[in-house]
């Protein structure tokens, strides 16, 4: 025996199991050697009740332990070292013991994908600062989840949408019926819905990132939680451009969260992607009071010419290069129910111009009147030069102006992106039903107040001058 109490037999197993614990550090049975070995029984017990310790909190014990001093050479260490290094390896497991959490992850986990349609970039709106996008989940399952409620975390301001409120956030993809209650929210199995999304965050700036959890039901009615990774915000601010017409507009379909938002949930695929080109288009239409109505023509409904913003002149809103142009499309009969041509991906912009403003930024102009397109592609056009004017061609039902900017020279196959407008006058919210394939009704309509910088709220009127 030498001195310390500790004979031959033991020495040479307390070498065995530092050197086996020093090349497998997830080797559970050497971390019991060399802690069962220190002289102290009752750790030797509390060694014994935890042998469920998981291999990473082993390598943890041991990544502390060298961290503490402990290292371990070869057979010539002394023996007065080889019990330093227990003890310090005693401390370490004391650490990892009282500081290493015990999570408990959900042992039935939704079989749900979530992802995103585009990062989610600010917007000045009204004079509020918000964020628009939109989330798709995917079941992988079998088994039908309802969707309980979605909270989201921008900043310092927090978001639950629960029940009808979340229902009408909701599209399902593909011909599911019209469902209602909770049906609305429920993923059926191998099946996909989006969810749209708007944060009005005030007179805060925006976050760097979203947080999102879910709650969730299953078949059994029993709750699940699922937290997803935090959603990274664009910091790039809107592009701001000059007004495209002049006078008194109607800033139509301007972007919302309403369920019946039409450009809002125009979610389209191309090239194998979806893609939201129409998230921030704006339909713009005049009106004035006809008999106490306010209404978008005078005159018999069915011609063009009755509409008041008929054939008014359309303005580059930014400096740029013509990329794309159509004229001698044939104009629709307003308020039909049909179109003067058949309506694919390639001809629903009707006489058009596409303007690249700046890299990946493309402004549309839409349903011009034919004959009127005052440029080819190739051009460079300034700002306020006319490129077109006002008409009823493509898919449209009657005259108006569609404008929206996106990150692709397609009318349909684009990320739309945040812009404002340099300067005017502009009401609040107004309702209207500017996606109505017939009569545009308007609701009252508030007072207005000059801007700068900023996206008209849904429906405004807008004074451009």
């Amino acid at each position: 025996m030498d001195e310390s109490g500790y004979g031959t037999f033991e020495t040479c197993r307390l070498h065995r199991a530092m050197s086996a614990f020093r090349s497998n550090p997830e080797d559970i049975c050497s971390h019991r050697v060399l802690l069962s070995l220190t002289h102290t029984g009752t750790l030797d017990e509390r060694i014994t009740s935890r042998s469920d310790r998981s291999p990473d909190q082993a390598a943890r014990l041991f990544r502390v332990a060298e961290a503490a001093g402990f290292s371990y050479t070869d057979v010539g260490d002394s023996l007065e070292d080889l019990l330093m290094a227990s003890a310090r390896l005693l401390a370490a497991y004391f650490l990892v013991l009282f500081t290493t959490p015990l999570l408990a992850s959900d042992p039935h986990p939704p079989q749900l994908n979530v992802s995103f349609l585009a990062q989610p970039a600010p917007i000045v709106q009204d004079g509020s600062t918000r964020l628009v996008y939109e989330m798709v989940i995917t079941n992988f399952s079998n088994n039908k989840y309802v969707l309980d409620a979605v909270e989201a975390k921008a900043g310092t301001a927090q978001f639950t949408f629960a029940g009808s409120a979340l229902a009408g956030m909701i599209i399902p993809l593909g011909a599911w019926g019209q469902p209602d209650g909770s049906a609305d929210r429920t993923v059926n199995g191998g099946r996909s819905l989006i969810v749209f999304l708007l944060l009005d965050l005030g007179n805060s700036k925006a976050p760097s990132t979203i947080e999102h959890s879910l709650h969730v039901l299953d078949d059994k009615s029993e709750a699940h939680a699922v937290v997803l990774a935090p959603l990274v915000v664009s910091n790039e601010t809107p592009i701001v451009v000059s007004p495209p017409l002049r006078g008194d507009w109607i800033a139509g379909n301007s972007v919302s969260n309403r369920p019946d938002a039409g450009h809002r949930r125009a979610v389209l695929v191309d090239d194998g992607h979806a893609w939201l080109a129409q998230r921030y288009a704006i339909d713009w239409v005049q009106y004035q009071t006809v008999d106490g109505v306010r209404t978008t023509w005078k005159g018999p409904e069915d011609k063009n010419d009755s509409y008041f913003c008929y054939n008014q002149p359309i303005y580059s809103v930014a400096a740029g290069k013509v990329v794309d142009m159509a004229d001698g499309l044939p104009e629709n009969v307003p308020h039909s129910g049909k179109y003067a041509i058949s309506i694919d991906f390639n001809n629903a912009a009707g006489n058009h111009v596409v303007v690249e403003i700046a890299p990946d930024r493309y402004v549309l102009y839409a349903h011009m009147r034919p004959g009127t397109v005052q440029v080819k592609v190739g051009d460079m056009v300034k700002v306020g030069d006319i490129l077109g004017h006002v008409g009823n061609t493509g898919s449209s039902t009657e005259p108006h102006l569609h404008m929206h900017i996106d990150d692709r020279p397609s009318f349909l196959g684009g990320n739309g992106v945040p812009y404002e407008f340099t300067e005017g006058s502009e009401s609040g919210p107004v309702e209207a039903n500017v996606s109505s394939p017939t009569v545009i009704n308007f609701g009252p309509i508030g007072p207005q107040r000059p801007f700068t910088n900023d996206y008209p709220a849904e429906n405004a009127l807008v004074t451009f001058k």
